[in-house]
């Protein structure tokens, strides 16, 4: 009998809803906050570069299946300006060959903020996918694929998932091997992980003519239950032109995988359903798939220890107001990371965050 490994492919498509560099003083609603216009040619560029080719590419390509992470803020870009891509992401999901994943709508830091502010954000995806797709998802993903034990709780208590995709982490996993099942401490949340080695080897490899023979050859070494590789959407057409093979590579994965009869490709939520966990993973403290699998990236310098701050201090008021909304389009976790080494990304957000409590007073 053979003994399979699970391949499994995760892209993580996400646009933001940018921030007007100089709002209004006081909002009357919270698009006021946002640079519609920019946010709409980004979209178009991208949907030609990336979304429409890789969807198409998993319409025509039968062995080609994977999860797919779409934000919130990214779907009601699509349902205003590109509706001919959800049609093409509902027919996939259809079929079995993509599998949605839940994540907070706003593609925020609701985690590290607040616990019921971010199973509110996460339901907000919830809904919005069953509407515009017809499908309640059955995997999570927070952006970055930041994860602690309280991520696992909230999800798999709060949330009623029960499975999780997180960063294969050094320090956490020791010496235990990323290529396994894993379960969250006092939760019915299994773990999938992310191979950060090998998603990289895609990632930056794909620019110097990575082939997918070569790397179907490499994945059918590892030894366990699942090889778990993930990425920005992007990386396919957008990051990395489509004239370097970018998309010629996913076509060809399958293929080249079949030469390898005990190399399966799957989605998280199969795969998760014929293993059971090996090991236990306690992740106190929370992991990211930044360099340094922390959250520093998130919170370290004082321009984003401030914009959290202020986060926390209007939400409150703002959550029961009519301008829940713009509260938590401020709660992006592009934004927060941008300010790591742009002090204008900082003035934008105090600039929005001052038309806020201007309006919640």
């Amino acid at each position: 009998m053979i003994s399979y490994v699970d391949l499994v492919l995760y892209l993580d498509a996400h646009q933001p809803r940018r921030l007007r560099r100089v709002p209004p003083k006081k909002l009357v609603r919270a698009e006021e906050l946002l640079d519609e216009k920019l946010d709409k040619a980004v979209l178009e560029r991208v949907a030609q570069t990336c979304y429409k080719p890789l969807l198409q590419l998993l319409v025509s390509e039968k062995g080609l299946r994977l999860a797919l992470r779409l934000s919130g803020t990214l779907l009601e870009q699509m349902e205003a300006w590109r509706p001919d891509l959800l049609e093409l992401v509902k027919a996939l999901a259809r079929k079995g060959k993509v599998e949605l994943v839940a994540s907070p709508y706003y593609n925020s830091v609701a985690s590290l903020i607040d616990a019921g502010e971010f199973v509110e954000q996460v339901k907000q995806h919830f809904k919005l996918l069953i509407e515009l797709v017809g499908v309640k998802p059955r995997v999570f993903a927070n952006p970055f694929l930041l994860y602690s034990n309280e991520v696992a709780w909230l999800v798999g208590e709060e949330l009623g998932l029960d499975v999780v995709i997180a960063e294969a982490c050094p320090r956490v996993l020791g010496w235990r091997a990323p290529s396994y099942v894993y379960r969250a401490p006092k939760s019915r949340v299994k773990l999938l992980l992310r191979d950060y080695r090998l998603s990289d080897e895609v990632a930056f490899g794909l620019s110097t003519g990575l082939q997918a023979s070569d790397y179907a050859a490499k994945v059918s070494r590892i030894e366990g239950q699942v090889v778990l590789i993930g990425f920005p959407a992007e990386t396919f057409g957008e990051f990395i032109p489509a004239g370097a093979g970018v998309f010629e590579f996913l076509k060809g994965l399958p293929r080249e995988l079949s030469r390898y009869p005990w190399m399966r490709i799957s989605t998280p939520s199969e795969t998760a359903h014929r293993y059971e966990p090996v090991d236990e993973l306690n992740v106190q403290e929370p992991v990211t798939w930044f360099e340094g699998k922390n959250v520093s990236a998130l919170t370290e310098s004082p321009l984003q220890a401030a914009a959290l701050e202020i986060l926390r201090e209007l939400m409150g008021k703002a959550l029961s107001s009519s301008m829940a909304r713009a509260w938590r389009l401020l709660t992006q976790a592009d934004i927060l990371y941008s300010m790591k080494s742009d002090i204008s990304a900082f003035m934008a957000f105090e600039r929005a965050a001052c038309a806020l409590r201007s309006s919640l007073n």
